[in-house]
């Protein structure tokens, strides 16, 4: 498809963007991940966003969509994220097929968009960091020429980047071995362009925010299982729900952010469980 996509936003003064990730499907719906009905968590964030009344202009989708790597798991998440009725762009984690992800979620318009136009103040640029067959991730010469050529070519608009690897240290050292192994390269370029405003990811599982440069940076929590933050071995949060981001765009140039979890904290996971 098309790689460029152009949005006006609902309020005039700003937009406002629902960062999903990490959802880690399966086409069997009985089945768990480290405990956990991640189908069943995922709907429930569905529902809860459906509840709240949040209305979004964009749905960014940052990877591991499914964890079984069957076509019929991309199509639950594509049947279930289109009830929101909200453009949906999207980029492959380490656990996806990207085969897999073009051919299903054409069927359901998911856009295979990496440049979005938000109003005429904002660009919005996705970026691939899987590495076929591994857990860390990398962006190759051609995503980071991609990044900045585009970010040379909407030199007047504020801009917002996504990945799925951290390019930060999370302080846990077992996610960390599977981090962006060339973040020094992205770190460069957050330096050389300050219109860079927010940089998201998610992979880790958990919320974080940092402050690189003068770029504000976040991960953005699972709609499943969440890990232990600031853990050296693998580890399991149990009182951390399923979640995602809501993150607002101003005209002027600003950015502000927060994370949402469901109410009500049902889905426990197995703590014994030491990986997966």
């Amino acid at each position: 498809m098309e790689s460029l996509l152009q949005l006006p936003t609902k309020n005039k003064n700003y937009g406002k963007i629902l960062q999903i990730t990490d959802t880690h499907l399966f086409a069997d719906g009985s089945r768990a991940l480290l405990g956990v009905n991640s189908n069943t968590s995922f709907l429930a964030v569905i529902d809860e966003i459906k509840n709240l009344s949040r209305t979004y202009d964009l749905i960014v989708a940052t990877g591991d969509f499914v964890q079984d790597g069957t076509k019929e798991a991309y199509k639950f998440f594509a049947e279930q994220i289109t009830t929101l009725n909200t453009p949906c762009v999207w980029l492959p984690g380490n656990h996806d097929n990207y085969d897999y992800m073009q051919s299903v979620f054409a069927n359901y318009r998911l856009l295979d968009n990496k440049i979005v136009l938000l109003s005429d103040k904002w660009v919005i640029i996705l970026l691939n960091s899987q590495v076929e067959g591994q857990a860390y991730g990398l962006l190759s010469s051609s995503e980071l020429l991609f990044l900045q050529k585009n970010l040379d070519k909407y030199c007047d608009r504020n801009a917002l980047v996504f990945l799925h690897h951290h390019p930060i240290n999370s302080n846990c050292h077992w996610l960390d071995q599977h981090i962006l192994k060339n973040s020094v390269d992205l770190e460069k370029i957050i330096q050389n362009y300050p219109q860079i405003k927010g940089l998201g990811w998610g992979h880790i599982h958990q919320s974080q925010d940092h402050l690189w440069y003068t770029c504000k940076a976040f991960s953005t929590p699972s709609t499943c299982v969440q890990f232990k933050p600031n853990s050296y071995d693998f580890g399991l949060a149990d009182k951390d729900a399923p979640g995602w981001r809501e993150i607002i765009l101003t005209n002027d140039g600003m950015l502000e952010t927060e994370v949402f979890r469901i109410n009500d904290n049902r889905f426990v996971p197995d703590l014994s469980q030491n990986g997966y």
